[in-house]
């Protein structure tokens, strides 16, 4: 897995201060999407269990679609129309499944362009100009799951899924429309998300779905390399941790692909490949 960023975007998205000082509850000095698609979104990221790497949208390459099953993108609002190009070049006959926040490739050098965001994504959508509460409520019948999230304030626009032949995840709270959807295009899997951050629950079955190998039963922090790897236990209980190799517990002990480990909340383990 890995989760892709974009630092043009954050020049064409409002400054904290333009909607300082908040009232209620809220981070006070940070900018909107900065703490919630990132900030807090990263929180979550971290308990999929699995490792995830993390890189910059112009350093993505075609080699990265061999490597990765699922990237997550959480800010990419700002594309030109060749970059818009490259991706869709990249990206065909992938495989690979790729999770677009909110409004991918929405802004341009010289306007706001749906279009290009549906050329993007492979959706058709429709804006919804009144301002709302970026919520969603989900549904996914088959993986057990139903909840709530997203973020209460109200923004604008709001983005809607107007396609039929799709997967359904989620709904805006406030009104009958599509807001978190999966489709099969040019030979990869497609999925807007309106909104953030997604709970660790809904991140564990997207990684699951895409072929990505949960590595902890529960929703651990897992680091890895290629020759070490890292748990942290994020509650008390047991759980069973799965290497693609053999693998040593750095207290001692012999090498194993499978361990069964009863930890407590914070608690860590190391383990090598050598």
């Amino acid at each position: 897995m890995a989760a892709v960023y974009d630092e043009q975007s954050f020049f064409v998205t409002q400054h904290w201060t333009k909607t300082a000082p908040y009232d209620g509850l809220g981070c006070m000095y940070i900018d909107y999407f900065n703490h919630w698609f990132l900030a807090c979104q990263l929180r979550t990221f971290n308990r999929i269990g699995a490792p995830m790497d993390y890189l910059y949208r112009f350093d993505l390459s075609k080699d990265d679609l061999k490597k990765y099953k699922l990237l997550f993108i959480p800010n990419l609002f700002y594309l030109t129309e060749d970059e818009v190009t490259y991706l869709r070049t990249i990206l065909k006959d992938s495989g690979a499944t790729l999770v677009w926040y909110y409004a991918p490739g929405f802004v341009t050098p010289k306007k706001l362009d749906l279009k290009q965001m549906e050329r993007l994504t492979g959706f058709s959508f429709n804006i919804t100009e009144e301002p709302g509460p970026l919520m969603i409520n989900s549904k996914i019948e088959k993986a057990g799951i139903e909840m709530q999230f997203g973020v209460n304030k109200p923004q604008y626009p709001r983005f809607s899924v107007t396609d039929k032949d799709i997967d359904v995840f989620g709904h805006w709270t406030d009104r009958e429309e599509v807001a978190f959807a999966m489709k099969e295009f040019d030979g990869w899997n497609s999925i807007y998300l309106g909104a953030a951050p997604l709970p660790v629950e809904i991140l564990r079955w997207l990684a699951e779905q895409a072929g990505v190998r949960i590595w902890s039963s529960k929703p651990d922090i897992v680091y890895a390399t290629q020759d070490a790897a890292m748990i942290v236990a994020t509650e008390k209980s047991e759980r069973e941790l799965k290497f693609a190799e053999p693998m040593v517990n750095a207290e001692g002990g012999n090498f194993a692909k499978i361990y069964r480990l009863d930890m407590d909340f914070g608690e860590v383990r190391i383990f090598t490949a050598a």
